[in-house]
């Protein structure tokens, strides 16, 4: 049943944006300026998961690439890249094709990037917010030439631990938010997919939307739901997705997110998913207390509290319940006593 699993994979690029026309005009007015041989403007993506941030960006980029070709561009995860080294390392592989030594210091970085790029060029800080070091957000605005689209939750995260002279750098930046996807849009990127994804005949518009409406705005989800499903059909030896199978593929494809997410989680973030595992239901306190036991380098409850916790939230692992000026923190999914 599924022709090309590649167009459900999550960094799948589509052909056309569903839904986004807005947010695609802002960005590609932010990178306008390159195609007169300037630097464009900075701009950040705030958002839930599952939006299309990652996605517009990437396809803004690639507009701007058929307009100006071979635009210099660089991708960086900062969940997976969060140190300055790291972030500078991967731009100077993809923006300028040098590979330097792991062991290369940060200024011989930064001058091998100023160097080698040669006129405007872009990167995309996916997930901006978890960078560890925030200072690399002012080496690049030091590159001549050089801008970059931010990628990040909410805005108020990524603000919370940076500098003077950083804020104001950015402060000026654009700033495009999103709202979830409504069911239409949902059930439209689902139709998309399935055409060049499926055979033929092998969804239709009444599975798609069901699967839209369970899926509660992100698309994310939705799409690994479609393909889940796909899967459950093809097992049962059907050429298409029944209605019956949609509430377990959606449930299956939830846990599927969930397990990549986690799986992401940096090492504070994972020690606090450990700890909720053991016990659910801390409050704020003992949660870090319980932390600080487990982890070789803690940081600071006030970083914790701004940056880690935050980010568990947002990918719907942990639930908060507060109460009064308490907060009381539990892994989504879990049944725990009542500890309040």
């Amino acid at each position: 049943m599924i022709r090309d699993g590649t167009v459900f994979d999550d960094d799948h690029l589509p052909t056309s944006i569903v839904g986004r026309n807005r947010h695609m005009n802002e960005v590609t007015d932010a990178l306008a300026p390159i195609q007169d041989g300037f630097r464009a403007e900075n701009c950040f993506l705030f958002g839930p998961s599952g939006v299309g941030k990652t996605t517009v960006a990437k396809a803004a980029v690639r507009e701007l690439r058929q307009e100006v070709l071979d635009v210099p561009y660089a991708y960086v995860n900062c969940w997976q890249d969060y140190t300055r080294n790291a972030v500078l390392e991967q731009i100077s592989r993809d923006l300028v094709g040098a590979a330097l030594p792991r062991s290369a210091s940060t200024g011989r970085l930064i001058d091998r990037i100023k160097t080698d790029l040669n006129g405007p060029g872009v990167v995309i800080l996916d997930e901006v917010d978890q960078l560890r070091e925030t200072n690399v957000l002012y080496d690049l605005h030091e590159i001549r030439g050089l801008s970059w689209i931010g990628i990040a939750n909410r805005e108020v995260d990524l603000l919370a631990d940076l500098d003077d002279r950083i804020t104001s750098r950015i402060s000026v930046a654009y700033r495009v938010h999103f709202d979830s996807y409504g069911e239409d849009a949902i059930t439209e990127i689902l139709s998309r997919r399935a055409r060049e994804g499926l055979g033929p005949g092998a969804v239709d518009e009444d599975v798609l939307a069901q699967i839209a409406r369970l899926s509660e705005g992100d698309a994310r989800q939705a799409i690994a739901a479609l393909r889940v499903g796909a899967r459950m059909a093809s097992r049962e030896g059907l050429s298409a997705i029944p209605a019956r199978l949609v509430e377990d593929a959606v449930a299956d494809a939830e846990r599927e997110v969930r397990q990549k997410t986690i799986s992401k989680l940096n090492s504070h973030q994972r020690a606090l998913y450990e700890v909720l595992e053991e016990e659910c239901g801390l409050i704020q306190k003992e949660l870090y207390a319980r932390y600080r036991e487990v982890h070789d380098d803690p940081v600071t409850l006030r970083y914790l509290r701004e940056n880690h916790l935050p980010k568990l939230e947002h990918y719907n692992l942990v639930d908060v319940e507060r109460r009064g000026g308490s907060k009381r923190y539990s892994l989504i999914g879990v049944n725990h006593p009542e500890q309040f």
